[in-house]
């Protein structure tokens, strides 16, 4: 019973699409920060660009939740590739400074589009009693595609140049995420769009900030914390690794894939003890993992290899942990509405994150890694201010 609801018919094009987009984000989190530096960037120059392409994120993630709760959480999923595949490419075409940070929009967009349209779209086809365990598989299919694409890049940046993979990489998402969406169409197609003008949109927009409630305030705090302090580095990694402790291209590349193959074994495990131990103490074992990664991530080979282990394990953990609490929280027609609101506090606070992080790394790396541990264990008092009951 439970292998034919995780490989329910209408969550196959779902599955398909976290292939393309597990390829898709590896391909660019490896290769753009390599190719803004192999054009004379440094490390603070990208927190620069990170930061100033996060500026435009906060004014729209609300719409995206707006929006996907009007029934159009395909369309968006979409959209999400989409824009990530333009995003490889127009930094090669026009690589002048607003179209790379640019870049980082696009990402940011992307990102949430695909975070809040797959919530949607799971909440409508998945009992919560699995969701863990759900997300799980989405999270082993995802890191699967991850860990063989930066594994593969590492050995073709020499021979072939980052700027070449690049517009390979951005013209593959888009052929394939085209082909996909039309299939998602013809699967899910009982899901009903609303039609929305403009001021409708507006109200709704407005609506999503208006109805912020004691209920919600926890659960946007926690995110405000917790993505300040993962975004601190987070999107700094490769950079770090390769200026600061020396990594070669084939070093960072057997990083991410041991990052990816720990994301990919641990999944499963990591949505069984969600589904078991409840979304709320999971989360909590995200941050001491994250904590435990970042301490590690301060040493040299081969304790440092550790790192990737602990953060593979940390991120499948919020993968299945966050998204089902949210789910169970708010159900399947709310769930627009609150991954607006937390949505948009992360993002608010992930544009000075790596800025911070990036000028905090040129005078002393370490400060920056102190700041987040004591931020990852700082996000965890507004969890307990969760009530239990709300999670029956």
């Amino acid at each position: 019973m439970l292998v034919r609801s995780l490989v329910e018919y209408k969550l196959i094009p779902l599955y398909i699409f976290t292939v393309v987009r597990g390829f898709s984000v590896a391909s660019f989190m490896f290769l753009y920060p390599l190719y803004l530096l192999s054009i004379n960037y440094s490390t603070p120059d990208i927190g620069l660009m990170t930061t100033l392409g996060s500026l435009p994120i906060p004014l729209i993630v609300p719409l995206i939740g707006y929006m996907v709760d009007r029934g159009w959480s395909r369309e968006l999923l979409f959209l999400s590739n989409f824009l990530l595949g333009i995003a490889f490419i127009l930094p090669v075409i026009y690589p002048f400074y607003p179209v790379l940070a640019l870049a980082y929009t696009m990402l940011y967009l992307s990102m949430f589009m695909w975070m809040q349209s797959r919530t949607k779209l799971i909440a409508f086809i998945v009992s919560t009693s699995i969701l863990g365990r759900v997300y799980a598989v989405f999270s082993i299919l995802f890191n699967g595609s991850r860990t063989v694409t930066p594994f593969i890049l590492s050995r073709l940046t020499e021979p072939y140049g980052y700027s070449f993979l690049m517009l390979v990489s951005g013209s593959i998402t888009l052929a394939l995420s085209i082909a996909i969406y039309l299939q998602l169409l013809a699967i899910l197609h009982e899901i009903k769009r609303i039609n929305t003008d403009l001021r409708h949109a507006l109200k709704g927009y407005i609506s999503i900030f208006s109805s912020i409630n004691h209920r919600d305030l926890p659960l946007i705090l926690f995110a405000g914390i917790d993505g300040f302090a993962w975004r601190l580095w987070f999107p700094l990694i490769n950079a770090y690794l390769k200026q600061y402790r020396g990594l070669t291209d084939l070093d960072l590349g057997n990083y991410l894939t041991i990052l990816s193959i720990s994301m990919l074994i641990t999944a499963y495990l990591a949505g069984s003890i969600t589904d078991r131990i409840k979304p709320l103490k999971a989360l909590i074992i995200y941050e001491l993992l994250g904590v435990t990664g970042v301490v590690a991530l301060q040493f040299n080979e081969p304790i440092l290899y550790l790192s990737p282990i602990l953060f593979g394990f940390s991120i499948a953990f919020w993968i299945t942990a966050y998204n089902s609490l949210l789910t169970i929280l708010y159900g399947y027609h709310s769930i627009g509405r609150i991954r607006a609101l937390t949505d948009t506090m992360r993002s608010t606070v992930g544009i000075p994150a790596p800025q911070v992080g990036g000028y905090l790394l040129t005078i002393n790396p370490l400060l920056t890694f102190i700041l987040s541990a004591s931020l990852m264990l700082s996000a965890i008092t507004p969890l307990i201010m969760i009530k239990k009951e709300e999670l029956t």
